[in-house]
């Protein structure tokens, strides 16, 4: 996959995990994306991924569309689980917690997992500093948040959210 050329300006990188002993054709791939060819930038097809470029306002309904050949990502945007010191025995809710990731400009969030004593929220790698520092200063039902970023690797699983994973 090294032959991509770099992403162009207002385009995000897509990448598919394509079904085993399946092929595609980039043309193929191209009409499962469903957007207008002008959106599209290159396409490269390999044995078990696909990487497709789209325009940064079709990014989504493309992703959404490449999911029916399977897991799409993407390219990118790593994920790393942020631990609040504050769960349900504190009196957090789901709710609440959406509203203060909100506040934190944290979105999107990838997989939450709230817990009784912490609670911890998958973030993009290049927001968890910022977010840290926003929640470092903030107290969640009279509690101090005490947030701090997990090392890569630790944690419950992967920390980005996937439709229809368990």
């Amino acid at each position: 996959m090294d032959d991509l050329p770099d992403l162009s300006k207002g385009f995000v990188r897509i990448s598919v995990r394509l079904p085993a002993g399946e092929s595609y054709t980039p043309g193929e791939v191209a009409k499962i994306a469903n957007v207008a060819l002008d959106q599209l930038g290159p396409i490269v097809v390999a044995p078990a991924e696909a990487l497709v470029d789209v325009r940064y306002e079709t990014g989504r309904q493309a992703r959404i569309n490449l999911e029916r050949l399977g897991p799409a990502k993407l390219v990118g945007w790593e994920w790393q689980w942020l631990k609040i010191g504050i769960g349900r025995n504190h009196g957090l809710s789901m709710g609440q917690l959406k509203k203060i990731m909100q506040t934190a400009d944290a979105m999107p969030l990838g997989k939450i997992s709230i817990n009784n004593t912490h609670t911890l929220v998958g973030l993009q790698d290049f927001k968890l500093p910022s977010v840290i520092a926003r929640l470092s200063q903030l107290r969640i039902n009279g509690y101090s948040a005490r947030p701090e970023s997990l090392p890569p690797g630790k944690g419950p699983g992967n920390p980005a959210f996937a439709p229809n994973a368990r």
